[in-house]
């Protein structure tokens, strides 16, 4: 395993809000129980890999691997016994490694036994309750958490030959960023793999990028969802989204399959057909 692909070991005790942001990963949607190794992020191929369980029973959890850097555990309602039992299994441990709780909403009584004696020989435990079940939120919560954890800075030293092109592809999706923040009207403007709900790069603001990526993830995973049940054989150019004092423009691009740009425009400054010639100039030099 390369410095920049960490794993990440996660200690799934959901009855379906795990199952689906795994299905997110990998290239089939997983099903019941089991344990899945070394799942890549989709699109993200310096990322961290991830060892996901998802056990039926005390008896079939499975500890950490010596190498994982990061244990995350998403606990929903119904899990106490399976959330006790991590908890002394993750305590007894000789290398305790940092552990990332995630509760849903309804967690209730999980919450309680979290509390427990376990817990307190966790130096390294943080606890997050999510807003709401979505894989979507889940997914932002834990890549920012993965973030701050320096995992993304660990791939770029990694010095295994791929640090030029990975600088060099940064830089050329910045340059992307800054070029379409140029069109008259532009507020904000993200490009985002709609296979993961990831945004890779991302300008201007006024509002959180990273959420409205993995809602507008949904809205182009539903359109395309639609276009392939109706039997059309073109794809789709654009979808525009049009509000009292703004447009939404989502544009997929069509030399990078999975990806999406994403523009903010002023309804009042933009020129809607301008922005529109731009982005597709824009979207011809992406190197991703």
């Amino acid at each position: 395993m390369s410095p920049a692909q960490p794993t990440i070991s996660v200690i799934d005790l959901t009855a379906q809000l795990g199952l689906f942001a795994l299905a997110q990963l990998a290239a089939e949607r997983p099903v019941g129980h089991g344990f899945w190794p070394q799942v890549a992020l989709q699109g993200a191929a310096w990322g961290p890999r991830f060892d996901w369980q998802r056990p039926s029973s005390v008896a079939a959890l499975v500890p950490p691997s010596a190498t994982a850097s990061l244990v995350v555990v998403i606990v929903g309602p119904g899990s106490v016994g399976l959330v006790r039992a991590a908890l002394a299994m993750l305590a007894s441990m000789v290398e305790r490694p940092a552990v990332y709780v995630y509760l849903m909403p309804n967690a209730l009584m999980e919450e309680v036994a979290l509390q427990s004696s376990a817990v307190n020989s966790l130096a390294h435990m943080e606890v997050y309750r999510l807003p709401d079940s979505s894989p979507q939120t889940l997914w932002l919560v834990l890549l920012e958490q993965l973030h701050q954890f320096g995992f993304r800075d660990a791939a770029s030293s990694s010095n295994d030959g791929s640090l030029h092109d990975h600088t060099a592809m940064n830089s050329n999706l910045q340059q992307s960023m800054d070029a379409a923040m140029t069109i008259n009207g532009a507020l904000a403007v993200a490009l985002v793999d709609y296979r993961s709900g990831m945004c890779l790069a991302q300008a201007g603001g006024g509002f959180n990028l990273d959420l409205a990526a993995a809602g507008n993830t949904e809205v182009v995973r539903a359109k395309l969802k639609t276009i392939e049940s109706l039997g059309l054989r073109k794809g789709i150019e654009d979808i525009l989204i049009t509000l009292a004092d703004q447009y939404h423009l989502i544009r997929l691009v069509p030399n990078a399959q999975g990806l999406f740009l994403y523009l903010v425009l002023d309804k009042e400054k933009g020129n809607l057909a301008l922005a529109r010639f731009k982005l597709t100039d824009i979207e011809r030099s992406l190197r991703v």
